[in-house]
């Protein structure tokens, strides 16, 4: 009886020191989605790292209430874990929970992996008419509120620098590269340039902002100059995806005064 005792507390030992190693050689990070939207499922991946030689197995990666399995890992592999944010704002991710019963499945280990991302959820954009935006009067009314202003589009290459070509417009790199004055080429914008107020729409003032968030994204699909009027906050009318993710990141922290 002793014997068998002694071989039982054997194994159980044996399987925490094993456990113990097969979470504590893994190492773990969260690769951002590019966009995130509230009530919009988004795809974060979780990077992980074997820094042993022998394999990891039957580990569970927990980020809130969504899990992924590893099942084997030797060397690196990217795992997925999809979250859904409720609200708009500032998010954070305090950690990473590892958790496995191997080898022996006699008890669950569990380990807390802190990581402390920050990261921005953008406001839910609620489907909503906006034709009225791009009527012919609101676009002379909002094209008067930045008179003055060039519009260009995205970038589509570089040219030979012609006589009377803005400064603002050389290609600094492309003529380091050259030895000659290169010029950036852009698409011609699409459509007249349009500013959006949260007071164009109905409803709440999270409904106000998800329907303004839903206008800028069709309105830059559409290749219009976009620009949006938030309190004292003025951004003028631009084109292109980064300028969007601006409007779309001082929506999302908006607070009303």
């Amino acid at each position: 009886m002793f014997l068998i005792v002694s071989f039982l507390l054997s194994i159980m030992a044996l399987s925490g020191i094993v456990s113990f190693f097969n979470q504590k050689n893994i190492e773990l990070s969260i690769l951002l989605p590019k966009d995130i939207f509230a009530l919009r499922p988004a795809s974060f991946r979780i990077r992980a790292k074997n820094k042993y030689f022998f394999g990891l197995f039957l580990l569970r990666i927990k980020v809130f209430n969504e899990e992924a399995v590893i099942s084997y890992l030797k060397g690196e592999k990217i795992f997925i874990v999809n979250l859904t944010f409720p609200e708009r704002g500032k998010h954070t991710i305090n950690e990473i929970i590892i958790s496995s019963y191997f080898p022996f499945y006699f008890f669950r280990r569990t380990r807390a992996l802190p990581v402390n991302l920050e990261f921005t959820v953008f406001p839910y954009p609620l489907k909503c008419d906006i034709s009225f935006l791009i009527a012919e009067g609101k676009a002379k009314i909002d094209s008067t509120i930045s008179k003055g202003k060039s519009y260009e589009g995205e970038v589509t290459g570089v040219r030979a620098y012609s006589h009377g070509d803005p400064l603002k417009y050389i290609h600094w790199k492309a003529t380091a590269k050259t030895s000659s004055l290169k010029t950036k080429e852009f698409s011609p914008p699409a459509g007249n340039p349009v500013v959006v107020n949260l007071s164009d729409f109905s409803g709440n003032l999270e409904e106000k902002i998800s329907k303004t968030t839903y206008a800028l994204i069709e309105l830059t699909k559409m290749g219009n100059p976009i620009g949006l009027k938030l309190d004292n906050e003025f951004y003028p009318p631009e084109t292109g995806h980064s300028h969007l993710r601006k409007m779309l990141y001082a929506l999302a922290v908006y607070k009303s005064k």
